[in-house]
C-alpha cells in the first residue's frame, strides 16, 4: 500500500505564553525546500531533477526524497520547522570515544596540596563552563536516586553503616561541598599561567599538571560537547526519553561508589528501551546557503583528550 503525502500538518508554535496552530503543509514552504535542494546542487556541482507531486504535500515529500539521494549515503537529512517554517537539515554523526559514559570524579582532588587543588578546581569548573557539563544534582530523579540507596536493606550492617555515611556525605558533608565547589569556582583569571608556574611535587602531580595543560583547548571552544547534542529521532510524546549527552557526560565524586554505581545501572537498564544522544554537526540549509556541509573534530579531540584525563584521576 502506497502512503499518501499529507495535505497538511499543524503544529504549535510558541511566542512568547501564546500558543498558535500552524499548517506548515504551505506553498511556501514547499518552494523555500525546492529553492534549497536546487541552491545545494549547485554548490555539489551535480545536477538535479525534482519532480512535482499532485499536491504540495506530495512534492514536499518528493524534495525530501530527492535532497536525500542528492546528498548520498555518507549524509543524512531530516526536514525540521521552527516557528512554522520547513527546512533541510543535514546531520552527521560523530564518533565516539572509548569508555561507554565519560564520569569525571572528583575524588583526587582530596589528596592534593591546597595549590593544586585550587588549580584543579578552576580546570573542572572551566571544563564545565565551557563544555554544558553538570553534576547529577540537577536530574529529576536525584532526591529518589538517595532515597532508594538509603532505603537499600543489606544483610551486612557494617555495610549498610557505611553506605549511609557516605550517603550524609553526598547530602550534607565534605563530597556534596567538593562537588559544588567544583561546580561553582573559579581560583584563577589566568589558568594557563597558573599551570604554566606551578612546579610538580612528586609522580601523579606532573602526569595530571601535564593533561590539564593538554585539556587548555576545552575550555575555550566554539562550541562546547553539549551543543552537539541533536536528537535526529525527536518525538513530541515519546514514550522513553533518549538517553541526553548531559546523562552520559557528567562531573561525579568516584566512579566506583554506589552513587555511581546507581547512575550506571540506570544508564543500563534505561537506554536499552531508547537511543543514546551521541555528538553530531548539524547544517540547515536555506535558498542563500553558501557553502557545503562540513564537520570540525571537537568531540573526537574531546574524547581522547578524557579517555586520558579520566584514566588518569580515576
Amino acid at each position: 500500500m502506497i502512503p499518501l503525502a499529507q495535505k497538511s500538518l499543524t503544529v504549535d508554535c510558541y511566542d512568547g505564553y501564546e500558543c498558535e496552530k500552524i499548517n506548515v503543509i504551505t506553498r511556501e514552504n514547499y518552494e523555500f525546500l525546492r529553492d534549497s535542494y536546487f541552491r545545494y546542487a549547485l554548490l555539489l556541482q551535480r545536477e538535479a531533477v525534482h519532480t512535482p507531486g499532485k499536491s504540495i504535500g506530495e512534492g514536499i515529500a518528493r524534495l525530501y526524497d530527492e535532497m536525500d539521494a542528492l546528498v548520498g549515503d555518507g549524509l543524512n537529512v531530516n526536514i525540521e520547522q521552527e516557528r512554522g517554517r520547513l527546512f533541510f537539515r543535514l546531520w552527521k554523526y560523530h564518533k565516539w570515544g572509548s569508555f561507554m559514559l565519560y564520569y569525571f570524579p572528583v575524588k583526587f582532588m582530596e589528596s592534593l596540596n591546597p595549590v593544586l587543588k585550587k588549580i584543579a578546581i578552576t580546570f573542572l569548573h572551566n571544563l564545565m563552563e565551557a563544555n554544558g557539563i553538570c553534576t547529577f544534582w540537577d536530574d529529576y530523579e536525584a532526591d529518589f536516586m538517595f532515597e532508594m540507596l538509603s532505603e537499600e536493606d543489606d544483610s551486612d550492617p557494617v555495610d549498610r553503616k557505611e553506605r549511609i555515611k557516605l550517603l550524609d556525605s553526598y547530602q550534607e558533608g565534605k563530597i556534596g561541598r567538593l562537588l559544588k565547589r567544583v561546580e561553582t569556582k573559579s581560583y584563577y583569571k589566568n589558568l594557563p599561567k597558573a599551570l604554566e608556574a606551578y612546579e610538580p611535587r612528586n609522580g601523579f602531580e606532573q602526569p595530571l599538571v601535564d593533561a590539564m595543560k593538554r585539556g587548555l583547548p576545552f575550555l575555550t571552544p566554539e562550541r562546547g560537547i553539549m551543543q552537539y547534542g541533536y536528537d535526529a529521532y525527536y518525538s513530541e510524546d515519546p514514550d522513553f526519553h533518549p538517553m541526553y549527552l548531559q546523562q552520559q557526560i557528567r562531573v561525579v565524586y568516584d566512579i566506583n561508589d554506589v552513587v555511581s554505581e546507581y547512575l550506571v545501572d540506570y544508564y543500563n537498564s534505561y537506554s536499552r528501551e531508547t537511543y543514546d544522544i551521541t555528538p553530531v554537526t548539524v547544517r540547515d540549509l536555506s535558498p542563500d546557503t553558501g557553502e557545503l556541509f562540513s564537520m570540525d573534530d571537537y568531540p573526537e579531540r574531546f574524547f581522547r583528550w578524557a579517555d586520558e584525563f579520566i584514566s588518569l584521576i580515576s
